[in-house]
């Protein structure tokens, strides 16, 4: 099974002949990141270190979101569930959920926003709702994304060596599209299933779908990088 940023890290795996350490990087103050470096601070936008840095443990956020964290059961890859901590949940606009890859919930595994997340931005100032012309732009060129219908449908699957491919940081980004809600017909076949389809694809670009999550992430620390 494979978390959402998982997708991405495959593709970048293969670019990277040799991989950074898994561990984090430990924080200057010996026990993590301090409550000041990943409380929100106003800011809405997503990276590798807002608003959620990678050093970050379940304590930590729910001490830093005190009162705009719980922990809650989410839905994981394929139909599993898994724990995590939820910032702002009760504000669909700002919900931001973080998984981890360990069950003390001290190793990030990703931080994701979804459908009705509108206020958050990230690389490119894209957004969920921003449509694949404007993703095109914020990558400086057309990338691939999985056909749709099934388990991990359209998932941005290689971004070409364009701008949200590489990170201002060590974390990797993910987008999922979907058709706009005012798409009605059927899709054609070459733009479903378990298939990359290039973003310059005709079918594709007169869909125009659009960003409905985004996430940031890391590699499971035990992960070996060869």
């Amino acid at each position: 099974m494979l978390k959402p940023t998982g997708i991405a890290l495959m593709a970048l795996l293969t670019l990277t002949a040799c991989g950074k350490p898994d561990k984090p990087a430990a924080s200057d103050e010996g026990s993590g990141v301090s409550s000041s470096s990943i409380a929100d601070q106003g800011a809405q936008i997503l990276s590798c270190e807002t608003p959620v840095a990678r050093s970050a443990t379940a304590a930590q956020l729910l001490q830093a979101f005190a009162g705009k964290a719980r922990e809650e059961t989410v839905p994981g890859p394929e139909g599993t569930t898994e724990s995590a901590v939820v910032l702002y949940p009760d504000d669909p606009a700002r919900k931001v959920v973080v998984t981890f890859w360990d069950e003390a919930k001290t190793q990030v595994a990703d931080v994701r926003i979804g459908r009705g997340a509108v206020q958050w931005s990230g690389a490119g100032n894209i957004r969920i709702g921003s449509a694949l012309k404007a993703v095109e732009a914020a990558n400086g060129k057309a990338f691939d994304l999985y056909g749709f219908d099934w388990d991990y449908g359209g998932y941005a699957a290689d971004f070409k060596g364009g701008t949200l491919g590489m990170m201002s940081g060590d974390c990797v980004l993910s987008l999922r599209f979907a058709p706009p809600e005012s798409h009605t017909g059927q899709l054609t076949s070459d733009i479903v299933g378990d298939t990359q389809v290039a973003s310059s694809n005709p079918n594709m670009q007169a869909l125009q779908p659009v960003i409905v999550e985004m996430s940031v992430g890391w590699p499971s620390p035990s992960a070996a990088v060869e």
